[in-house]
């Protein structure tokens, strides 16, 4: 937070949601000045997109109250975008956002008509226009557009593609684009790393930190909720909490929190069975002995108990660690990959990888790492011989190495299957065991009879990963494993991974990821690979030393 004179931009106070078959949360509570940014975090489903939503007048709250300050202007990014028909190029759809200067550049040419006919008449007004067009920043549309543009990764030839023909990645980079060229007083952001590979992430890390306004993120990218946030609104119980921290510091935080709780609820309890104790001896006794005193102390006591009944502590959530783990097959080759003068080109002939040699070797823990269409897939889809581009030079796996492979867009044979009978016939365990596995990756009760085709892109996930974990294998390659899942599903892959014995190659660009698995980074740039010792963090140490 920049430190200053600050106004208030956001009020929230009280806000509650029920949809009718539960409370979603009640009494949010918590206001945001300018300069400070708020993350929203909890598991799927507990109602962060709902929140954003409501602050941005999406969606009505049941209770409370959401007040914006008079005359602020806010943005808000979807996490789901609008599948709405536009033919207009992209540079046209970034143009509507400077729509009040147009209005205003048509009353400049309106009055530049009038002087020819009378100068003197209408000369103040024409100057006057010209400087609001200049103060409002009319000259500047086009550079504001290139520098987000340019920052996002978005090129001259997307900016003249029409809207429609684009993929779903490129019209969330156009709508984020958009959000930011609002220069709002409130930026409000779901999942806005989705999409973006590292370099787009950071430029945008770098624009938040700039912005000067608030800003309120919900994301599952833990690095980026890390670098941005200086408050944490907890979504995981109905009753919300604020955290003044980043998200390290809230887990922290939150630890602590839970800790404490466990120990007032338990010190209660002893409380509470200790008076229970008293009063039906008390009771007993005074029944037994005809004593009004024992009764009366009896009466006292119950008396004493209901007050602390009524205000009792609640006993915390424990956060059940899944038990989930690879069915290893230790026998691995030494070598595992041996890549020599490998060339791979478009259809066009045009090099996606020129010339690269690689050996991978067991236990070695690998990040693919480079910005979208560099050929860190490609490589991979080689590796594994499901690469259906033309290639030069050799690629040699060792003869003991057996691969578990999550691929960036999942599929199943039977998309028509339910969920529980794709798992047993994949993997030929029992029912009984199959459902006590499937709910280890929260498929609970009816979620295992969901049909596979209607999943989202967190459960496919979670489904594949299920059934890999029960292959025996020594080699895992993943190419962008945490892509669509919450933080909870992410650690249970990753408390998975921590016990892992053999050899990982992984694209990703989520930096806490790859700080946590890699211990050598391979970055792909302009066709060629240049390996880096360590994780993430070591990798920029490296990289800002070349500078």
């Amino acid at each position: 937070m920049r430190w200053g004179v600050y106004m208030i931009i956001l009020d929230v106070n009280k806000v509650g949601k029920n949809y009718g078959y539960g409370v979603l949360f009640e009494g949010v509570s918590f206001s945001l000045n300018e300069g400070e940014t708020l993350s929203i975090v909890g598991q799927n489903g507990c109602g962060k997109s709902t929140l954003l939503k409501m602050i941005a007048g999406k969606e009505r709250y049941d209770t409370g109250s959401i007040s914006i300050k008079k005359d602020a202007k806010f943005s808000y990014l979807d996490q789901v975008i609008s599948d709405k028909i536009d033919e207009r190029n992209v540079k046209d759809i970034l143009l509507d956002v400077f729509e009040d200067l147009a209005e205003l550049s048509l009353r400049i040419k309106k009055y530049e008509k009038l002087m020819e006919e009378d100068n003197s008449k209408y000369l103040d007004m024409y100057c006057k226009l010209l400087e609001e067009y200049s103060n409002k920043g009319g000259y500047d549309i086009d550079v504001k557009i290139n520098t987000v543009c340019s920052g996002l990764g978005i090129s001259s030839e997307i900016l003249k593609q029409s809207y429609n023909s684009l993929s779903g990645g490129e019209k969330t980079l156009v709508q984020l684009a958009r959000v930011l060229l609002v220069k709002p007083d409130l930026l409000l952001l779901d999942e806005p790393t989705n999409h973006l590979d590292i370099e787009r992430i950071e430029w945008l890390e770098k624009y938040i930190k700039g912005f000067k306004g608030a800003c309120i993120i919900v994301s599952h990218d833990r690095y980026f909720l890390d670098k941005m946030s200086n408050h944490i609104l907890d979504l995981s119980d109905v009753e919300a909490k604020v955290y003044h921290t980043n998200y390290t510091g809230y887990l922290i935080e939150k630890e602590r929190d839970f800790q404490k709780q466990m120990l007032d609820y338990k010190n209660q309890q002893k409380i509470i069975k200790r008076l229970q104790e008293q009063i039906k001896y008390f009771s007993e006794r005074g029944m037994a002995t005809n004593s009004s005193t024992l009764c009366n102390r009896a009466k006292a006591l119950q008396t004493n108990l209901n007050r602390i009944l009524e205000k009792q502590v609640a006993k915390p959530v424990e956060q059940k660690e899944l038990l989930v783990d690879f069915k290893e097959n230790n026998k691995s080759s030494e070598v595992i990959f041996s890549i020599e003068n490998l060339t791979i080109n478009k259809p066009n002939g045009e090099n996606i990888i020129k010339d690269i040699n690689l050996k991978i070797t067991r236990n070695e823990r690998i990040s693919f790492l480079g910005n979208n269409g560099s050929g860190k897939s490609t490589l991979i889809k080689t590796m594994l011989g499901v690469n259906e581009l033309p290639y030069t030079g050799s690629v040699l796996m060792g003869p003991s190495v057996k691969i578990g492979y999550l691929p960036q867009v999942i599929n199943f044979k039977k998309e028509d299957q339910k969920v529980l009978d794709c798992f047993k016939e994949e993997t030929y365990l029992d029912e009984q065991k199959a459902r006590a596995i499937l709910a280890s990756f929260h498929f609970y009760k009816d979620d295992v009879n969901k049909i596979i085709k209607n999943l989202s892109g967190g459960e496919r996930v979670r489904l594949k990963l299920a059934i890999l974990l029960q292959s025996k294998v020594n080699c895992l390659i993943f190419d962008e494993p945490t892509n669509h899942i919450d933080i909870s599903t992410k650690e249970v892959l990753e408390n998975a991974i921590s016990d892992f014995k053999g050899t990982l190659i992984f694209i990703s660009h989520d930096r806490f990821f790859i700080n946590k698995f890699a211990n050598k980074v391979i970055e792909f740039k302009n066709g060629q690979i240049r390996a880096y010792i360590g994780n993430y963090d070591n990798y920029k140490e490296h990289k800002n030393v070349d500078k």
